[in-house]
């Protein structure tokens, strides 16, 4: 009887365990956007990441007050300049300025994510955008998105693209 009990216990934990893991992978495809064809598809993600955007902001604008959310948004911004993905939704300029604002909002905070984000804004300072998709996933996976996770980086050329398109007069 009590073998019976625990191979019946042991076969419900092993459904259980199974069935988790596949509630998560599949959470992950719906993340990563596997579900929309393919993160659309590499071409449109692209066009679409040099566009011109609705919803221009400064950095300057961001009050010294600012909160954590406030702070993560002018960053997942400012990312924006530099990556693919099929959906964009505000800008900041990558800029010196923008940059140093961050940084000293986050030097004066208290916010819990505050080391990491200085991690990443110490890394833009210096001029490394290597891992600047990443970046962008991180502070959008924190703010709960769904649509339009980064893809990749742009070059150098399309960069300059989506500069002269948004921030050009």
């Amino acid at each position: 009887m009590i073998k019976r009990s625990v191979y019946l216990v042991s076969a419900i934990i092993l459904m259980a365990v199974i069935a988790f893991g596949a509630l998560k992978f599949w959470d992950k495809d719906k993340l990563s956007g596997s579900s929309i064809s393919a993160e659309t598809s590499s071409e449109e993600a692209l066009e679409t990441s040099v566009k011109k955007m609705e919803g221009l902001e400064f950095a300057q604008s961001v009050p010294e007050d600012a909160s954590e959310a406030t702070v993560m948004a002018m960053m997942h911004k400012m990312t924006h300049q530099k990556v693919i993905a099929s959906e964009k939704w505000g800008i900041i300029q990558m800029d010196q300025e923008s940059i140093s604002k961050a940084k000293q909002l986050l030097q004066a905070s208290d916010f819990n994510f505050k080391e990491e984000l200085l991690e990443i804004i110490n890394r833009w300072e210096k001029g490394k955008f290597d891992q600047v998709d990443d970046d962008h996933n991180f502070i959008w996976e924190l703010q709960g998105g769904s649509i339009g996770r980064a893809t990749g980086i742009l070059t150098e050329q399309q960069e300059q693209q989506f500069i002269e398109n948004n921030f050009s007069n």
